[in-house]
C-alpha cells in the first residue's frame, strides 16, 4: 500500500519536551486515548525476550481513528479532537485535550505504529500510522483499505525499546495503572483494562477511599474550587500524587515526595478546573511552578499528612490496645504527672517503629516481648539520647527516616521534657542528699572539705548560681589572676604571683565566672568560693582568710581597671559569735560583712543555700510531681559520688548495722 509522509508542525526541542516521561505514564497515556476513544476493552502487553521486553502492544476496541482526521490529528500538537469537547460519543468524561500524549510513546521504543480500524459509511476500513523516535516530526499514513475485522479499535505496537525499563514489569504497570485509573473504572464500572492477560480490579484493592475540600484558588480573577481525594491501597503499592481535572482524571504526576506519610500504600488525586485551565494553556509544568499553583500544592500536601497522621494514631491506638490485652505494655492506668505522659509518648513512637521495621517482634514470645518493652521504656526514662542508637544500629533506618522520626521527637519536645525532668529530679535528690551529708551528726564528722566537699560540689556548680561556670578549682591567686583575664580576652603576661597582704600564697577553693550580658561583652563576674567541713563553724580565722583573698585581688594592679564584679563568699554549717558580729553591721545588706564599688565578701551558710535552691526548683517540682525522699538523696549521691563519699557512714546505713546487731 503506498503511504504518505507529513511533517508535525512544531520546534523539534519542544517535540523533545513534551514526548519525554516515564515508561509507565507514556503506556497510560495510550490507554486514555483508547478509553476517550470509547474502548470498553484495553488490552497491554509486555511481550519479553531474554534481553528483556522487546514490543509492547495496547489494543482496544474503540471508535478508532478516522483516516480523513488522522494527518490533521498528527501534524501539530494542540490538534486534539477532544479539545472543546467535555464528553466522548458514549458520553463518557473525556481525559486528553491537548494532542501531546500520543507522542510520549517516543520515549519508549525507536519504532511506533498505529494499526487502526474506524468505521466509515456503515462500512470497517483500516491503516496504520508510523513514526520514528530518531525523527519524531515525519511521520507515515499509508492508504486506507476495507477491512475484514469485526469491529472498530486500534493496536499501538511499540518496537525497540530505547533502554533496558527495570520498572517496566508487568506487576508494576498494573499497580500504576490500577492508581492512574481508579477513579475512571470506579465510574465506568464497564470498561476492563488487562495487563498480560490479567484484569486489574482497583476498587477491589480499596482499603479506604476519603476526600477532602481544600481552599478555593484565584487564578485571572476567576475562583476555582479544589479537592482532595485520597485512596489508600489493600497491597503495596508505588505512592502516586495526580494533579486531575475536576472529574479526578490525572493530567500529570506530582513527582516530589511527600514525607511524614508512613508506611500507607495510597493515590492521591488533587482535583481542580484550574488544574485543567493550567493545562490548556501548557503552563501545568512542575518544573516552572505556575504561581497560583503553589497554595492548592501546599495545602494538598498539609492535608496529607493530616489524613495519615490520623490514620497512624487509629492503628497505633489498636496496637496498643493489643499490647495492653495481652500484658505486655509497661505502663499502667493514666499517667501519673507530665513526665511519665511525655516518656509514653516516646515508648509508644519508638515501640510503633520497632513493630513497622522488625514485624516478626509484635508475633514473638510474649515473654520476651514483655521484657524488650521494659528495656525499652528503661532507656526512653533514664536515657532518651540512646534512642538514637537504636534507630541507627537496631532498627536500622535510613537517614530520612531517622531525621522523621527525630522530627516527631523534636515537635512534640518530649525528649526535652524527659530530659529536663531528669535535671531536676537530680537536682534534687542531690540537695536532700548534700543535706544529710552536711547536717546528719554521724556523717559531719568525717565529711572532709578538700577531699569530698571539694570535688562534689566542683561538679554541681548550678548549685552557686545557674548563669556561672567553673572556670578555677583548687588553685592559687595567680590561677585566678590568669583566668579573669582570659575570660576578658586580655593578653598580659603573669609573670609574677599574685600574694595576699603578708606575702603569702592563698589557694582558693572555687571560681565562678560569668559574663554580664551582649550589651556589655567586656564585662564580667566572679565569684570565688572557700568551702569550710560542716564540722568548722565560720569564725575569725575563716573570715580572715577570705578578706586575706579578696584585698590580693583589690590591691594587685593587674586586676584594677578592668570592668568586673567581685564576691567572695565563705561557706559553712554554722557561724561563731565573731562572725554573727561580723553581720550585724547596719549599712550592708544580709550575709555581707564588706562591700566597695566592685568587690562584695560574703557569709554564707549551706542551710540559707540549700533553701534557695529548693525554693528556685519548687515550682518546676510541683509542675512536673517529681516525688523523693532522704533515702533517694543519699542513694543518689552514695552512687554517682561514690569515690567522694569513701568513709562517710550513712545514717540509714548505720541504723541498719544497729538493728543487725
Amino acid at each position: 500500500m503506498a503511504e504518505k509522509s507529513f511533517n508535525v508542525e512544531v520546534q523539534i526541542d519542544y517535540l523533545d519536551k513534551v514526548s519525554k516521561s516515564s515508561a509507565l505514564q507514556a503506556i497510560a497515556e495510550l490507554v486514555w486515548n483508547a478509553l476517550d476513544a470509547d474502548a470498553d476493552n484495553v488490552y497491554v502487553n509486555l511481550n519479553e525476550s531474554e534481553f528483556g521486553v522487546s514490543t509492547i502492544s495496547i489494543e482496544d476496541d474503540g471508535s478508532g481513528i478516522p483516516y480523513e482526521k488522522a494527518e490533521r490529528l498528527f501534524s501539530s500538537l494542540g490538534g486534539s479532537w477532544k479539545k472543546d469537547k467535555l464528553l466522548s460519543e458514549r458520553s463518557r468524561f473525556l481525559h486528553g485535550k491537548e494532542g501531546q500524549g500520543r507522542f510520549k510513546v517516543f520515549s519508549i521504543g525507536r519504532f511506533i505504529e498505529w494499526n487502526t480500524t474506524y468505521v466509515f459509511d456503515d462500512v470497517l476500513h483500516e491503516y496504520k500510522i508510523k513514526g520514528t523516535a530518531d525523527n519524531k516530526k515525519r511521520i507515515s499514513i499509508s492508504e486506507k483499505s476495507h477491512s475484514h475485522k469485526v469491529a472498530a479499535g486500534t493496536t499501538v505496537t511499540i518496537f525497540e525499546m530505547l533502554k533496558n525499563f527495570s520498572s517496566l514489569t508487568p506487576t508494576k504497570l498494573s499497580e500504576f495503572l490500577s492508581a492512574t485509573l481508579a477513579l475512571y473504572i470506579s465510574k465506568y464500572p464497564v470498561v476492563k483494562v488487562f495487563v498480560n492477560g490479567e484484569q486489574i480490579d482497583p476498587t477491589a484493592q480499596v482499603l479506604l477511599d476519603t476526600t477532602y475540600t481544600l481552599d478555593d484558588v484565584l487564578y485571572s480573577d476567576e475562583s476555582y474550587p479544589y479537592e482532595l481525594q485520597i485512596i489508600e491501597w489493600k497491597t503495596a503499592k508505588e505512592n502516586e500524587v495526580f494533579l486531575c481535572d475536576q472529574e479526578g482524571f490525572p493530567l500529570i504526576s506530582y513527582e516530589k515526595k511527600i514525607r511524614g506519610t508512613g508506611t500507607h500504600s495510597y493515590s492521591v488525586y488533587l482535583k481542580s478546573a484550574h488544574l485543567t485551565k493550567l493545562s490548556h494553556e501548557g503552563i501545568i509544568s512542575l518544573m516552572d511552578l505556575e504561581p497560583s499553583l503553589r497554595p492548592a500544592l501546599q495545602q494538598a500536601e498539609i492535608q496529607i499528612k493530616a489524613h495519615f497522621s490520623k490514620r497512624d494514631q487509629e492503628k497505633h491506638r489498636e496496637l496498643i490496645d493489643k499490647w495492653k490485652s495481652e500484658g505486655v505494655y509497661p505502663y499502667n492506668g493514666k499517667s501519673e504527672n507530665i513526665v511519665e505522659e511525655a516518656e509514653r509518648k516516646v515508648f509508644d513512637i519508638m515501640a510503633l517503629n520497632v513493630i513497622e521495621y522488625i514485624p516478626q517482634f509484635d508475633n514473638g514470645d510474649i515473654k520476651l516481648k514483655k521484657f524488650q518493652f521494659k528495656l525499652l521504656k528503661h532507656i526512653v526514662g533514664s536515657c532518651p539520647d540512646d534512642l538514637r542508637t537504636i534507630l541507627e544500629e537496631v532498627l536500622s533506618l535510613s537517614r530520612d527516616k531517622q531525621a522523621e522520626l527525630a522530627g516527631i521527637l523534636k515537635d512534640a519536645s518530649i525528649s526535652s521534657v524527659i530530659n529536663v525532668s531528669k535535671i531536676i529530679t537530680d537536682r534534687l535528690k542531690f540537695i536532700a542528699g548534700l543535706e544529710s551529708l552536711l547536717f546528719e551528726k554521724e556523717s559531719r564528722k568525717v565529711f572532709k572539705e578538700r577531699s569530698q566537699l571539694h570535688k562534689i560540689m566542683a561538679d554541681n556548680t548550678w548549685f552557686f548560681g545557674e548563669s556561672f561556670t567553673l572556670s578555677v578549682n583548687d588553685k592559687s591567686l595567680t590561677e585566678v589572676l590568669k583566668e579573669h583575664l582570659k575570660s576578658l580576652g586580655v593578653k598580659i603576661p603573669v609573670d609574677e604571683k599574685v600574694t595576699r597582704i603578708d606575702g603569702s600564697v592563698g589557694i582558693v577553693d572555687l571560681m565562678l565566672t560569668k559574663s554580664i550580658g551582649k550589651n556589655y561583652a567586656d564585662e564580667r563576674e566572679h565569684i570565688v568560693i572557700e568551702l569550710k567541713a560542716p564540722k568548722v563553724n565560720i569564725g575569725q580565722s575563716e573570715i580572715e582568710q577570705v578578706k586575706s583573698y579578696a584585698y590580693a585581688v583589690a590591691e594587685d594592679q593587674r586586676f584594677i581597671g578592668l570592668k568586673t564584679k567581685w564576691n567572695f563568699w565563705v561557706i559553712s554549717n554554722d557561724l561563731t559569735p565573731y562572725a554573727r558580729r561580723e553581720l550585724q553591721q547596719t549599712n550592708l545588706p544580709d550575709g555581707v560583712i564588706y562591700k566597695a564599688e566592685e568587690m562584695t565578701i560574703w557569709i554564707k551558710t549551706w542551710s540559707q543555700l540549700i533553701q534557695e535552691n529548693k525554693h528556685r526548683l519548687d515550682f518546676l517540682k510541683e509542675q512536673l510531681n517529681i516525688s523523693y525522699g532522704r533515702e533517694d538523696g543519699l542513694l543518689f549521691l552514695k552512687k554517682k559520688y561514690a569515690e567522694y563519699t569513701k568513709g562517710v557512714v550513712f545514717e540509714n546505713e548505720l541504723e541498719k548495722n544497729i538493728v543487725e546487731s
